[in-house]
């Protein structure tokens, strides 16, 4: 797949390894490099590669997130990267997008993308599974998205790269904002 897209940076979350280093990741995917956040708890790792054409750089990683900042080589452009892993049960989301808000502020006449899976939904039609929708977080969820000037843009195949060999499966969260 990465190949195949032609994808300049790749974000890979949940990957419930502990072993998996830098080196390894750059030999398998034939990248050019890589960060590792191993998992831990409910955490369950993050992976951040790029191919040659792009210079990344680390500013901060933590088991919900990755900063870095980067720069398209062919076109010299600047850019802030954000990679999120939301808090599942919220308990760290105000401070996440606190870190995300510190990092944008730092340098606000360059474009930040934003991307991963924040485990938040913007529309109570878009829950699936036992139990309401929280129309708290639904409200906050798109306070933040208003203020940050965020935009969805979408994404294409399936919803979902996991089946845990269930196929009958209902999504609890459909269509997240990723943006």
């Amino acid at each position: 797949m990465i190949t195949s897209t032609r994808a300049q940076v790749i974000f890979v979350l949940e990957t419930r390894t502990l072993k998996i280093t830098q080196a390894q990741l750059i030999n398998r995917f034939s990248v050019m490099d890589s960060h590792v956040v191993p998992a831990t708890g409910e955490s369950r790792g993050l992976w951040l590669m790029w191919n040659d054409e792009v210079d990344m750089s680390i500013i901060r990683s933590s088991h919900h997130l990755i900063l870095a900042n980067g720069i398209c080589k062919p076109t010299n452009q600047n850019y802030k990267l954000v990679c999120i892993y939301g808090d599942t049960h919220h308990h760290r989301t105000a401070e996440i997008w606190e870190e995300v808000h510190n990092f944008v502020l730092a340098s606000l006449d360059i474009p930040t993308f934003c991307m991963g899976d924040l485990n938040n939904i913007m529309h109570v039609n878009k829950k699936y599974g036992p139990g309401q929708a929280n129309f708290n977080h639904i409200q906050k969820f798109c306070c933040l998205v208003k203020e940050y000037g965020l935009f969805y843009l979408g994404f294409s195949g399936p919803a979902y790269t996991w089946t845990n060999k269930v196929f009958l499966l209902t999504p609890l969260f459909k269509d997240s904002i990723v943006v």
